[in-house]
């Protein structure tokens, strides 16, 4: 089974599907199909029940190149099958028969002669006297708007004539003809049946688009709306309402948008044949339909027109009658409308190693070489319950450990066993690890591993369940990505994880971005690739290699740890071994212990030297300030180059200093007019800003103006105005 569907139930849900639909999800579907166990000869079958089927060298050159590894995962082809209405109910549908030979016959423009238009006024008119007419006993059906082809016709369609058809007309939704439909003798009609092509065939290169009434569509009055012209005849012979032609399944919904769109209140009434109820309940929630469903107990696509050949038309009426709303499916509740109850007591984490590793996906990064396997298989023993003292969980739990090298995995758990005097047997090794060689694999597909694993390894502990342990070692070697640094990429594969597995821890092994980093710089450790990788973990933790010792330090965390880290203590022994070809070698088994890490003297005192530094920073904050604040209540206040002579202290830690208390606002430089300035080494000063005054400021406030007070002592000395003397005109006077 591939997540939880048989062969069977794969095989029916791509039957069910269109194979006519557009080239990018036909692809798409098929790359699913794949990815299920599928072949590309069940997919050449699929695609030539298609009215757009290019042949069997098409289908082979679109896929040759698809691998079950790689591509869209197996979830699509079923997603898109209960879309469509697809109950997985194990009632597999048979596939479809496959043509001995179809001729292709991609999409094109007609050729001359071929136009709708021309066909069509080469037409006769029908009369209740064709065969097709005959067989579906349709003689009083209404014969306006159906025309025939003349015996003489040259049309061919498929290779086959189609002289003596049925031609249905396709009008759009303006009054346009679209194409036509034609429906050959019966001869010819048998012939394409047994290729596995549709005895009705639309004119090349003419799309349908909209569809042909039988009757009138009157106000008020019912519209059935049907697949093929035989079903809408015994609709509209019953009832005698108009039957709307929608020419194919596929062509229903868009049929039945357009009337509602010409009529909002127009009573719609879907006419599926059997088989397709599920998909007219969809059409008919989304469109606001009556939905009319065959009795049980008739074949898959059999229709009302069978109903009525065999029945009769009262068999029929009461059918139609019987239209009703399709049940509306009950509301999902949204993910996020989930709420919590919250009843006042706090729960512990769901501990995976008890005080330092929780469930959920935890993204472990250490540098190349630095013995990533060697110190996590073991610590995922203690996750089993192997071993461990302070670290050994309550209950043990599987753990499936995907690896890429499955020998040294071999190599380390023996040599535990054997030489780590822990008391551990390999008969308990076998129950509880589950070594798994890693296969590169699109994310999502990986992640639909997680029902097995869940179902196979899954505990129950006094009625609670004990999940298993995934470790995925490495990211790089089971998870296939295009471009690992691509964010959107990354957090796709994320969300995969988290989902797929559904709430089976996980531990994620991949690389440090930066190598030879200790714990020191933890602050500074990232794994490599996209940053969504460690966003969208619920833990992180680094490898480090201190001189001989290793590390495992945390790093994002959302609980509080009982260690900030543990110790890995390295053991190693020898044996010997039979290599490939029978000869004895010794060989090295490597392996380390986890424990929580004693602090050193040197941790000590690297400690409190920081303690030591953010003491001096706080001091020279203050001291800068007080002195700030008593030289301009001096009436004398400091610039920059009197701070930096009046504190006694590095000059480059006051500069760094005085740029920070500017940049938060608790000191303020007030600049001094040039006009005014007693010289240029005195162009502005400090002022200290009060707890009020700061807030005011950080609010885009002003400051008091007696902070902007320039005092007279950074200010030139005002020279006074002498008096100009008045000066006697004589002119007027001595005129006089």
């Amino acid at each position: 089974m591939v997540n939880g569907y048989s062969p069977d139930q794969i095989h029916d849900a791509l039957n069910f599907l269109d194979a006519g639909v557009d080239r990018d999800t036909w692809h798409r579907i098929g790359r699913s199909a794949i990815a299920n166990g599928l072949s590309v000869d069940d997919i050449d079958r699929w695609s030539s029940t298609a009215d757009n089927y290019q042949g069997t060298r098409d289908v082979e050159n679109a896929f040759k190149k698809i691998t079950v590894e790689g591509g869209t995962g197996p979830g699509t082809l079923i997603m898109l099958a209960k879309d469509a209405g697809w109950i997985p109910d194990g009632t597999a549908r048979p596939a479809p028969a496959k043509p001995v030979a179809k001729p292709v016959e991609p999409p094109r423009k007609p050729a001359p002669g071929m136009s709708a238009n021309e066909v069509w006024s080469r037409c006769i008119p029908a009369t209740n006297q064709h065969p097709y007419i005959v067989g579906k006993q349709a003689a009083s059906v209404p014969m306006e708007g159906l025309r025939a082809l003349p015996n003489d016709d040259p049309l061919r369609i498929m290779g086959k004539s189609m002289a003596g058809s049925l031609v249905v007309p396709c009008y759009a939704m303006d009054g346009t003809l679209s194409t036509l439909q034609c429906i050959p003798l019966p001869d010819v009609a048998e012939r394409l049946k047994a290729r596995g092509i549709s005895g009705k065939l639309n004119l090349p290169g003419c799309p349908v688009r909209g569809w042909f009434t039988v009757g009138e569509i009157k106000p008020l009055e019912p519209i059935f709306l049907c697949e093929g012209i035989g079903t809408a005849w015994a609709a509209w012979k019953a009832t005698g309402r108009a039957a709307v032609v929608c020419f194919g399944w596929g062509n229903v919904a868009k049929v039945a948008s357009a009337l509602r769109q010409k009529d909002k209140s127009a009573r719609l009434i879907l006419v599926p044949d059997t088989g397709k109820e599920d998909a007219a309940d969809k059409i008919a929630a989304e469109v606001g339909c009556d939905v009319v469903k065959m009795p049980d107990g008739w074949p898959i696509n059999s229709d009302v027109s069978d109903l009525f050949c065999r029945d009769g038309f009262d068999a029929v009426q009461a059918l139609l009658e019987s239209a009703t709303e399709p049940p509306k499916p009950e509301t999902p509740i949204h993910p996020l409308a989930r709420f919590v109850e919250l009843d006042g007591t706090p729960k512990p984490p769901r501990w995976v190693i008890p005080g330092f590793i929780g469930h959920g996906v935890t993204v472990i990064a250490g540098a190349h070489g630095v013995g990533k396997t060697t110190a996590l298989l073991p610590l995922a023993m203690t996750a089993a319950g192997l071993h461990g003292d302070e670290l050994l969980p309550v209950h043990w739990r599987h753990v499936v450990y995907v690896t890429e090298d499955v020998e040294q995995a071999r190599r380390i758990l023996t040599g535990i066993v054997n030489h780590g005097n822990l008391n551990i047997s390999m008969e308990e090794v076998r129950e509880r690890i589950h070594i798994v060689e890693a296969v590169r694999l699109d994310p999502a597909f990986v992640a639909s591993v997680g029902a097995t694993y869940r179902e196979q390894f899954t505990r129950k502990v006094n009625d609670v369940d004990v999940l298993p342990l995934v470790v995925l070692d490495t990211k790089s070697a089971v998870l296939a990505l295009d471009n690992e640094n691509d964010n959107s990429e990354a957090s796709r594969m994320m969300a995969a994880l988290k989902q797929g597995f559904d709430g089976l821890p996980v531990w994620l092994i991949g690389h440090v971005a930066k190598a030879n980093l200790g714990r020191s710089d933890i602050a500074g450790l990232t794994s490599r690739g996209a940053s969504a990788v460690e966003g969208d973990a619920n833990q992180t933790m680094f490898l480090v290699r201190e001189g001989e010792s290793r590390y495992l330090v945390l790093g994002k965390v959302r609980f509080e740890p009982k260690w900030q880290e543990l110790e890995i203590v390295s053991y190693t022994a020898q044996a010997p071994a039979n290599d490939e070809f029978g000869n004895v070698e010794t060989i090295i088994m490597r392996w380390g212990i986890a424990a929580p890490a004693q602090q050193s003297r040197k941790e000590a005192a690297e400690q409190a030297l920081q303690r030591q530094q953010i003491e001096d920073e706080a001091t020279l904050r203050d001291d800068i300030r007080e002195a700030v604040e008593v030289a301009w209540m001096t009436g004398n206040p400091l610039n920059r180059a009197g701070v930096k002579s009046k504190i006694r202290r590095k000059t480059s830690d006051v500069v760094s200093m005085l740029e920070n208390l500017l940049n938060e606002r608790w000191l303020y430089e007030v600049v001094v007019p040039t006009k005014i300035r007693t010289n240029n080494s005195k162009s502005a000063f400090l002022v200290k800003l009060t707890t009020e005054e700061h807030e005011a400021v950080l609010s885009n406030g002003g400051l008091p103006s007696a902070k902007m007070v320039i005092p007279s002592s950074w200010q030139k000395s005002v020279i006074p105005v002498v008096p100009t003397p008045e000066v006697e005109i004589m002119g007027a006077d001595h005129e006089a």
